[in-house]
């Protein structure tokens, strides 16, 4: 991510060693299988966090699924809109998930 993106962001980041199960919600046009989507969770914040995974969603697709977080015992059901993709490594990909309310 450059520069110019980190400076536009509203919210603060928090490292975090949290995880994310879920899968991609399938339009009403498209009768596709769901998509399992899982990941470690790199950081968080107020607007969304940044998830770690093998495997990428479609951009803009909504997740549904579980967030859990260090030291905490219960799973917070989630619902995020991917927001943009970058590989990290040749098998892992960074994507950036702001919530939806």
């Amino acid at each position: 991510m450059d520069l110019q993106s980190r400076t536009k962001r509203s919210h603060s980041r928090y490292p975090v060693d949290g995880k994310f199960a879920g899968s991609e919600l399938s339009s009403y046009q498209t009768k596709n299988k769901t998509v399992a989507i899982s990941g470690r969770v790199k950081d968080i914040s107020d607007g969304g966090f940044c998830l770690l995974a093998t495997h990428t969603p479609k951009q803009s697709a909504l997740l549904q699924g579980q967030l859990r977080l260090p030291h905490m015992p219960a799973q917070i059901p989630t619902l995020v809109q991917v927001r943009w993709i970058e590989r990290a490594s040749p098998r892992h990909y960074r994507i950036g998930l702001q919530y939806v309310i």
